[in-house]
């Protein structure tokens, strides 16, 4: 037999599912954020060391792009985490959708546009002009990606960093205007690291901060 519920119990049950929905969404993405700015990071740091560890051995500094074969693994894990998050997620809501699609979009926006940056400077034999447009491009869909998740979940520090992102990206392609003989390629790198923890790494502790209360 069904219950009726009052107007005031109606109200008080979507209070608690929204209340759940917005802890459900804080307590994952934090935790995909900050593993995401430490990878990327990371990575970008280790390739500039790499190159000035090979160039003084007289090595190609070209080999010092092959780190970036650690996000393979990294993505590995990512699914794990994702999976763990869903497992223990109170409810699975329409924003939780969104802001998996709109990461999942830019992960397959990314092997694309990669895929494509190869293949052409494979073809044409011409690698740096090419590789100057990397990670322009891929901080300024980082960006697109945040800036979207910041207004589903009502979440300002993802705005400030779609808006470090953005301008990161910016300041990425003038170093590459103003810089010659590779420096501004070791530019972006050190920009994307500091944009990644500026960011990612930093909402996403906030983001977990804030969700230990709601969790209390």
């Amino acid at each position: 037999m069904e219950t009726k519920l009052t107007e005031q119990q109606s109200l008080q049950l979507i209070t608690e599912m929204i209340n759940k929905a917005r802890n459900n969404i804080q307590r994952g993405a934090g935790t995909f954020m900050i593993f995401w700015g430490y990878m990327v990071a990371i990575a970008a740091l280790l390739n500039v060391a790499l190159v000035y560890i090979l160039w003084n051995m007289s090595i190609s500094t070209n080999y010092s792009f092959h780190i970036w074969w650690i996000m393979a693994p990294a993505w590995i894990i990512s699914f794990i985490l994702e999976h763990k998050k869903d497992s223990s997620a109170i409810v699975k809501t329409h924003i939780d959708n969104i802001i998996s699609s709109v990461w999942k979009a830019f992960g397959i926006s990314n092997v694309i546009f990669l895929s494509g940056i190869f293949g052409l400077a494979y073809s044409l034999q011409d690698y740096n002009h090419f590789f100057y447009l990397i990670n322009p491009i891929l901080m300024l869909m980082i960006g697109i990606g945040e800036f979207i998740t910041a207004k589903v979940c009502h979440f300002r520090p993802f705005l400030y960093g779609a808006i470090a992102v953005w301008t990161g990206s910016a300041v990425s392609m003038l170093a590459i205007m103003l810089l010659k003989n590779g420096d501004g390629v070791l530019v972006q790198f050190i920009i994307l690291a500091v944009c990644m923890i500026i960011g990612f790494v930093v909402p996403g502790y906030k983001l977990n901060k804030l969700a230990k209360p709601n969790y209390a």
